[in-house]
């Protein structure tokens, strides 16, 4: 018959360890949670910019450069078609013709600009030189066209 050599001191001293090492690596657990949580974080900020660079990218690529009538009419319906008239979008597109100067928020004159009657007409052969226009952030606010 085997009798247990084992004291009750060298019990409470195993118990004790155990117990500090489940506590270590609760404790463990918890810090891989916490930094897991910052990384995910800081990784969803970074995405966030990368989305809204790629988005403006489409509406940088006009500062500076010069394009025809049509292309100037095209980024208004993509930028502002979506856009009811009762509604305004986040940028604006302000277009100089040899008639007017028209600044547009929305839908409303999509039909007026391919209208050769009308004042708000849009030459699909004239030239336009684009400026984006930024705030003090670095947000844009709106595209500037002037015909050249």
């Amino acid at each position: 018959m085997k009798t247990n050599q084992l004291s009750e001191a060298t019990k409470v001293m195993l118990l004790a360890a155990a117990v500090l090492i489940t506590c270590t690596i609760v404790w463990l657990g918890f810090q891989a949670t916490g930094m897991a949580r910052e990384i995910s974080s800081s990784a969803m900020g970074q995405m966030r910019e990368v989305a809204d660079d790629i988005k403006d990218s489409g509406i940088s690529k006009y500062d500076g450069l010069t394009v025809d009538g049509s292309e100037v009419v095209n980024c208004i319906r993509r930028n502002l078609g979506g856009y009811e008239s009762t509604e305004a979008a986040p940028i604006y597109i302000t277009v100089t013709t040899a008639l007017s100067t028209n600044t547009y928020t929305n839908n409303a004159y999509i039909k007026d600009i391919k209208s050769f009657a009308d004042t708000k007409y849009i030459r699909p052969l004239g030239r336009f030189l684009g400026d984006v226009i930024k705030n003090e952030n670095g947000v844009i606010e709106g595209i500037v066209f002037v015909r050249q």
